[in-house]
């Protein structure tokens, strides 16, 4: 089945991750979202077996497992990632989103 994405990224001000929303409009007529925070870092031991074995157990009893998070300096570019997420809902004439 035959697709269209279109997305908003924001990197963290720290450049360690971004915060992405992807937005996929398929043939038929239905829209998705996909929110994700893509990790750029390998260094907090998340990949060891003991590791996966306590996240796992947080799993089981219902405990939040954090990952990352993106830091967000200053309260314009918070504002931007708002525009640019209704912006994303929006349908555009053109079909053209620029971010």
């Amino acid at each position: 089945m035959k697709s269209e994405n279109k997305m908003v990224i924001l990197p963290c001000d720290c450049k360690c991750c971004m915060f992405v929303v992807e937005k996929t409009k398929w043939e038929d007529g239905d829209i998705s979202y996909n929110i994700t925070v893509q990790d750029s870092r390998y260094d907090h031991n998340y990949n060891t077996v003991w590791g996966r074995i306590k996240r796992a157990t947080k799993i089981l009893f219902g405990k939040p497992v954090y990952y990352n998070d993106v830091y967000i300096e200053g309260e314009e570019r918070f504002k931007k990632l708002v525009d640019d997420l209704k912006a994303l809902t929006q349908e555009l004439e053109n079909n053209d989103l620029t971010i």
